[in-house]
C-alpha cells in the first residue's frame, strides 16, 4: 500500500539548531505495528484483528499525501498534479512491480495451469491498481479458510488507496481555489469537503457492509472515510499545534491503547463499517497527538528497530502475502514455525527490494532533474505496459493437456473401485492427472453449474432442467452445492429414460435448521428458496427425488453447539427426519445421498516437490456422526439413504485421485469426471428404483 511508500510525515519537527525534518519517527513505528500485525494475522491467524493493520495505513496515507499537498501549496503557492503523480509512481511502481513479475514467475513454476493464468490477471488488475474491484467482481471472500487463495489479493488495497488519490487533490485544489475567491480559510473549506467524503463514505460502507459485505470489503467508496479521517488530522494540524507538549505523550497511548484491542480482539464481522471504526479512530489519535507540535517519545513507536521496520513496511507488505500463499501447503495450519519462517523469508526480500529497487529510485539524483523526470515517466509506464502485454499473454495462454493421461477408468463394482483406492493410496508418485491439480478448480466443474443449477431461478421451468425426448419419468435433485455436483452422476445413472430437474441452490441446505447466515440478504434468500423448492417439488409431483447436504452445515447451527457433544447432530438428524417426511408425501421414492468428505484442495496441496501422500485426508469423526444421524433418520422416515464414504475412501484414508482422475475440484466438491465414472454405482445401489416403473 502507498502509505507504506511514504517516509515522511506532516509536521516539521526541530531538533537544536537542525533544519526542520517531517520524517515522524512515530509514524514510521505505527507503520511497523501496522505490517507486523498483517503478517501474523495472514500466516497463524492472530492477532485476531491483525488484518485492520490495512487500516491503519490507510489512516496513515491519507494524513501523510494530504500533509504533503498542504506544504505545496504553503510553499509555492500552487500544487503540481503531474508532479505530485510523478511522485506516487515513482515511489510505488519499482517495488511494486518487481513482487508482481516474480509472484507471476512464480506461480507459473510452482502451481502452473488455470491457478497461475488467474494470478496473471491478479498481476494485470495490479498494475493498474484496480485489484480491489477484480476480487470483489469475483466474489472473492478475504475470510474463506478454504478454496485457492491468490498471492496478489493483498495489492486490492494499493488499488483503495490509488483510486482515492485520483480525485483527492483535484478535490483539494478545487478547495483551495474556492477559499481563495470566498477569502475564507482555505483549511475550513477543507475541513468541511472531507467532513461530506468521510460521512458519506461511512452511511455507504455501513449499507454494504450490510447488504453486500463482499463487496463492501474491497470497495474504494466503502474505504475512503478511512483516508478522509488520516487527511483530516493534517487539515486539522494548526489546532492540534495548540495541544500542550505534557498532553501529547497521554494522547498517543490512548490511541495506541485502542488500537491495541482493536488488533487483540476484532474478527471479521461488520467490515469495514463499523468494524473498522476503533482502529481507524486510534490510528487517527496516535498520529495527531504527535502533530503539530514536538513529537511524543513513544518508545515502542519511536525505537530505531521499530522505526526500521516501518523504513521497510512497504516492501514486506507486498512480499509476505505471496510468501504466505506460497509456502502456507509445507506447513500445518497456524503453526509458530510456519510464522517464523514467513517472516524470515519476508524480512530478508524486503531488505533487499528496500536498498536494492526503493532506495535507489528515490534518491537517484539524475531522476531528480527536470528532464529525468519525464524519462523515467515514460521508463515506467512502458514497463508497466510491457508487465501488462507478458501477464496478458500469459493469461491468455491455453492449457497444455496432461502429458500421457489416460482415458478414465470405467468403474463398474465397487470391488474394482476398493483395488483403485489403495492403489492411489500406496502410489509414491503422482501420476499424469486430467484435469490437472491447478486446472482441476475450473475444468472438474459440472456443465449443469453453468446452466443456472448453483442458484436455480425456481419461477422458470426451464432453469436446470434436463428433459429427454420421450421420458416419462422425472426426477429432482435438492440441496446445496453438494447436490449440483451430484447432477452429473444422476444424470448418466439414470439414462436417457428419465427427465432431471434441480432445485439446488450453492451455500443453502435444503434441511431446515436454524442457522446463522452471512448476511440478511443470504438468509432471505435462502430461506424463500428452501420453501420455494419444497413447493415446487409437489407442484412436479415427481417419480423421484434425491437429496444431499453438506455435512459439515452442523457447524453453521444457532445458537452454536458442540456437533458432536452439544446435540448438533441430533438437531441436524431431526430436520433431516421432518425433511424426508416432508419429500415422502409427494413422492414414495425418496434418496438422500451422503456428502464427500471434506479435505484440503488438490491446488493447494499437489504442489512442487510434493508426493502423493501430501493429500491422503483421513475420515473424520464429524463426518461418520453425521452419516450415522442421517441415516437413522432417512430410514425413520420411510427414505433411502446412500452413502458414499466407500466412493472416496479405504479404511477411512480417502486418496486425491483414482487412476488418473482427482476426485474432488476443492474441499468439498466432487469433480464432473469422477462423478461421471461413479455413475454405474449410483445405479447398482437405486436398483428397482430406475428399472421397475
Amino acid at each position: 500500500m502507498s502509505a507504506l511508500a511514504q517516509g515522511i510525515g506532516a509536521q516539521p519537527r526541530m531538533s537544536g539548531g537542525r533544519e526542520p525534518s517531517h520524517l515522524r519517527r512515530d509514524v514510521q513505528g505505527l507503520r511497523a505495528v501496522a505490517v507486523l500485525a498483517v503478517i501474523a494475522n495472514h500466516a497463524v491467524g492472530w492477532p485476531a484483528g491483525g488484518f485492520l493493520g490495512v487500516d491503519v495505513f490507510f489512516v496513515i496515507s491519507g494524513f501523510i499525501i494530504t500533509a504533503l499537498l498542504l506544504r505545496e501549496s504553503d510553499r509555492t503557492g500552487r500544487i503540481s498534479l503531474a508532479e505530485f503523480y510523478r511522485r506516487r509512481v515513482r515511489r510505488i511502481m519499482p517495488a511494486s512491480v518487481v513482487v508482481l513479475v516474480v509472484t507471476v514467475g512464480a506461480s507459473w513454476v510452482l502451481l502452473g495451469g488455470e491457478q497461475a493464468r488467474s494470478i496473471a490477471l491478479d498481476a494485470l488488475a495490479a498494475v493498474f491498481f484496480v485489484s480491489n474491484w477484480r476480487f470483489a467482481a469475483e466474489g472473492t471472500d478475504y475470510w474463506a479458510d478454504t478454496g485457492a487463495v491468490s498471492p496478489l489479493q493483498h495489492y486490492w488495497s494499493l488499488g483503495v488507496e490509488e483510486q482515492f488519490y485520483l480525485v483527492w487533490p483535484a478535490i483539494l485544489i478545487l478547495c483551495l481555489l474556492l477559499a481563495a475567491r470566498r477569502r475564507v480559510p482555505s483549511r475550513r473549506v477543507l475541513a468541511i469537503a472531507l467532513g461530506a467524503i468521510l460521512v458519506g463514505s461511512l452511511a455507504w460502507g455501513a449499507l454494504e457492509t450490510l447488504q453486500r459485505p463482499g463487496i463492501a470489503y474491497f470497495s474504494s467508496l466503502t474505504r475512503a472515510w478511512e483516508l478522509a479521517l488520516g487527511a483530516l488530522v493534517a487539515v486539522g494540524a494548526p489546532l492540534l499545534a495548540r495541544l500542550r507538549d505534557a498532553w501529547r505523550p497521554r494522547i498517543v497511548w490512548v490511541g495506541l491503547a485502542a488500537l491495541a484491542f482493536a488488533l487483540l480482539t476484532s474478527g471479521s464481522e461488520g467490515m469495514p463499517v463499523p468494524g473498522a471504526l476503533l482502529a481507524v479512530v486510534a490510528t487517527a489519535v496516535v498520529i495527531a497527538g504527535g502533530t503539530g507540535g514536538r513529537e511524543p517519545d513513544i518508545w515502542p513507536l519511536t525505537n530505531r528497530a521499530s522505526t526500521y521496520v516501518g523504513d521497510l513496511s512497504f516492501s514486506l507488505y507486498l512480499w509476505h502475502f505471496p510468501v504466505v500463499v506460497f509456502l502456507a501447503p509445507r506447513f500445518d495450519a497456524h503453526e509458530r514455525k510456519f510464522l517464523a519462517v514467513v517472516l524470515a523469508v519476508t524480512l530478508v526480500l524486503a531488505v533487499v527490494t528496500y536498498h536494492l529497487v526503493e532506495n535507489p529510485v528515490r534518491r537517484s539524483a539524475w531522476l531528480a532533474r527536470g528532464s529525468g523526470r519525464m524519462v523515467w515517466v515514460a521508463t515506467i509506464g512502458g514497463v508497466a505496459l510491457l508487465i501488462a502485454g507478458l501477464v496478458a499473454a500469459g493469461a491468455v495462454r491455453p492449457p497444455a493437456p496432461a502429458a500421457a493421461a489416460a482415458e478414465p477408468t470405467a468403474i463398474t463394482s465397487q470391488a474394482q473401485l476398493d483395488g483403485l483406492l489403495r492403489d492411489a493410496l500406496a502410489a509414491t508418485a503422482w501420476p499424469a492427472l486430467d484435469p490437472a491439480p491447478a486446472d482441476v478448480a475450473v475444468q472438474g466443474m459440472p456443465e449443469e453449474d453453468g446452466a443456472g443449477c448453483s442458484n436455480v431461478d425456481l419461477a422458470d421451468p426451464s432453469a436446470c432442467w434436463f428433459p429427454h425426448e420421450g421420458a416419462e419419468r422425472t426426477a429432482v435433485v435438492m440441496g446445496d452445492s453438494t447436490g449440483i455436483v451430484l447432477l452429473p452422476m444422476i444424470r448418466a445413472a439414470l439414462g436417457d429414460g428419465w427427465n432431471v430437474k434441480a432445485l439446488t441452490m450453492a451455500a443453502c441446505y435444503q434441511v431446515d435448521i436454524p442457522r446463522w447466515y452471512d448476511n440478511a440478504e443470504h438468509e432471505r434468500t435462502c430461506e424463500e428458496h428452501q420453501a420455494g423448492a419444497l413447493a415446487e417439488v409437489e407442484r412436479l409431483s415427481p417419480d423421484l427425488v434425491f437429496v444431499s447436504n453438506l455435512y459439515s452445515g452442523v457447524w453453521h447451527l444457532e445458537p452454536a453447539v458442540d456437533a458432536l457433544d452439544g446435540g448438533g447432530v441430533y438437531q441436524w438428524a431431526l430436520e433431516t427426519e421432518r425433511l424426508a417426511e416432508q419429500l415422502k408425501r409427494v413422492t414414495d421414492d425418496v434418496v438422500f445421498v451422503q456428502s464427500p468428505p471434506r479435505r484440503e484442495a488438490l491446488g493447494e496441496c499437489a504442489v512442487a516437490g510434493s508426493s502423493p501422500s501430501a493429500c491422503v485426508h483421513e475420515v473424520d469423526a464429524l463426518y461418520r456422526e453425521v452419516a450415522e444421524g442421517e441415516r437413522a433418520a432417512v430410514r425413520s422416515a420411510g427414505a433411502a439413504y446412500v452413502t458414499v464414504e466407500e466412493w472416496f475412501c479405504a479404511d477411512g484414508r480417502c486418496p486425491a485421485f483414482v487412476g488418473t482422475t482427482p476426485t474432488m475440484r476443492d474441499e468439498m466438491h466432487v469433480t464432473r469426471q469422477y462423478a461421471e465414472m461413479l455413475a454405474p454405482l449410483l445405479r447398482e445401489k437405486l436398483g428397482e428404483r430406475i428399472r421397475s416403473r
